[in-house]
């Protein structure tokens, strides 16, 4: 399974973004989204938090 991570300065991710992942992603996938619109996190650290709550073998790291 791919794990999928966003670290969001946004409350809400874009729908058209997230569209796009679940129509063209052709594997089984999570998506964990980190909101960092607060700026509680540095983008090392948001990221960290997104491979904490992973299950995937593999990961994907996207900024919004």
């Amino acid at each position: 399974m791919l794990s999928i991570i966003i670290c969001s300065r946004t409350e809400e991710i874009n729908p058209l973004f997230l569209s796009n992942i679940t129509e063209t992603i052709d594997c089984a996938f999570e998506l964990i989204i980190i909101d960092n619109s607060q700026n509680k996190y540095s983008i090392f650290e948001a990221y960290n938090v997104g491979i904490n709550k992973s299950q995937g073998d593999y990961l994907c790291f996207i900024h919004d």
